[in-house]
């Protein structure tokens, strides 16, 4: 019976972190839990099971007066995130640099070079750079980093987030970096990646001190 319940709670773990990946639940949603057991084909027990998952890797949040919803990132969390990304990232393109082939990060980006970057698909290029994040962190050879980074879900709070600047903007940025990595630069690698989440991280700052 454990097991059966198991496969079910990691079915309904799937099913609503893919949901909510592909912003088909958006944040700030509330998860009608009776309804989504009822669309998934499962009882409330292995979904809640699901659902303290999902809120232990901050995809989703209880509110007194709400319940449990899509998590809403507040600029304050996006700031930590962005330190948090600064640190490893920093580290991650400084080792990758000098273990690894560079040719897949420049194919990456290939399909919005040459051309009018003011014009360039957004989706298409939110997907070409999280899989350019993705895969400096997966293939800089240090296994703990990479689990620190994906356990922390840091790329897909990233992406839920969404573009902070647009592709016109940090395109030029992730050139330089794939320039740097090819010379096997690794000190300006990390300076031009650092750089690079620092002015995202700056633009979110500014944001909060106009709020004030």
């Amino acid at each position: 019976m454990k097991l059966v319940n198991d496969n079910l709670e990691r079915k309904a773990y799937l099913r609503v972190k893919d949901m909510i990946l592909k912003k088909q639940l958006l944040p700030g949603h509330k998860i009608v839990q009776d309804k989504l057991a009822e669309d998934l084909g499962i009882s409330r027990t292995p979904l809640r099971s699901a659902l303290q998952m999902l809120e232990a890797e901050y995809l989703l949040e209880s509110l007194p007066t709400k319940g449990v919803v899509v998590k809403k990132f507040t600029d304050r969390e996006i700031v930590e995130i962005y330190d948090c990304r600064i640190a490893l990232e920093g580290t991650a393109i400084r080792l990758f640099t000098t273990r690894s082939n560079p040719s897949k990060l420049r194919k990456l980006f290939e399909p919005f070079l040459p051309g009018d970057w003011t014009t360039i698909d957004n989706q298409a290029y939110r997907k070409a750079d999280s899989q350019f994040h993705d895969y400096i962190i997966s293939k800089c050879g240090n296994e703990f980093l990479r689990k620190l980074f994906h356990q922390g879900n840091l790329l897909v709070c990233i992406n839920l987030i969404g573009l902070v600047r647009p592709p016109h903007e940090t395109l030029p940025e992730h050139m330089e970096i794939i320039a740097a990595i090819e010379k096997k630069d690794a000190d300006l690698a990390e300076k031009l990646a650092k750089e690079h989440l620092d002015i995202s991280k700056q633009l979110i700052l500014q944001k909060m001190k106009s709020n004030e």
